[in-house]
């Protein structure tokens, strides 16, 4: 099953205009792939049939389907490491100056099925429990999907999820087995909120962060909603706050007010 030109030029428009992902002319493969268990799901006669639906109602539950399938939601427990060494070390510093406020608020953007957040519950849990027993430590995590929040709000992953990034003292002491499945602990649910925050939208209050994690978000897009992005993010951080991108995400020629930082292995940005 293929998607005609036509059909998949709307689409591109509808999830730059909407998300502000961008897929090229070499993604037809991938719109198929994504797209086609809706099809069969709503027994459809093809991908354009399902694209003129759309074109027909749009904002429609079918249309959020969409773009919901689009998304690239992929991720892992502690991913890369170094940004979560260097997370050990920020956190270590703000516990020393933030004694009075005795808060300490942590965001992670775009968190897909939600193991970056928990990975933080895990580190903070596992490194700071004064300050898990004692302060308010708040972890918001944000995606623009409802039915990877969803998941998220479970808080139970696979096997296979498991056992990518996540060491075996780790899952024996925060996770808990459930009919072949794997449950996190209370002591990291606790710490996280789930939201729904489409970054091309308009976001709901923010508190203060103290900790920004917008890793592997910003390739996806333009450098126009880069900016816009990146400096939404700068107003809502804390002045000595830390901002954690991808690996291969650089604000070099993207924005000129933030610092960039030598972490443990990876570097990180500071609003200026």
């Amino acid at each position: 099953m293929q998607v005609s030109p036509p059909q998949f030029s709307f689409l591109r428009g509808l999830l730059q205009k909407k998300t502000g992902v961008i897929i090229d002319d070499s993604k037809q493969y991938l719109v198929v792939a994504r797209l086609l268990p809706i099809v069969k799901d709503r027994k459809l006669p093809s991908l354009d049939t399902l694209i003129d639906r759309i074109r027909a109602a749009s904002d429609s539950p079918l249309e959020k389907d969409v773009l919901n399938a689009m998304m690239t939601h992929e991720t892992s427990f502690f991913r890369d490491k170094s940004p979560f060494e260097t997370l050990k070390k920020i956190v270590a510093d703000r516990s020393q100056n933030r004694q009075a406020a005795r808060q300490l608020t942590i965001w992670s953007a775009a968190c897909s099925t939600g193991q970056e957040p928990f990975s933080i519950a895990i580190l903070l849990n596992e490194h700071f429990p004064d300050l898990v027993a004692t302060w308010r430590i708040r972890i918001i995590a944000t995606d623009i999907s409802e039915n990877v929040l969803k998941r998220c709000r479970e808080g139970i992953y696979s096997e296979i999820e498991i056992v990518r990034g996540l060491p075996q003292p780790l899952l024996q002491k925060y996770f808990t087995p459930l009919q072949g499945k794997w449950s996190i602990a209370q002591s990291c649910r606790k710490l996280v909120e789930f939201r729904q925050l489409n970054l091309m939208s308009q976001w709901p209050i923010m508190p203060p962060c103290d900790i920004v994690f917008l890793r592997n978000v910003l390739l996806y897009f333009n450098d126009k909603t880069r900016q816009d992005v990146l400096e939404r993010t700068r107003k809502v951080m804390r002045p000595d706050a830390a901002l954690f991108l991808g690996g291969a995400e650089t604000m070099l020629g993207i924005h000129a007010n933030y610092e960039r930082q030598n972490g443990v292995g990876c570097s990180y940005y500071q609003p200026c």
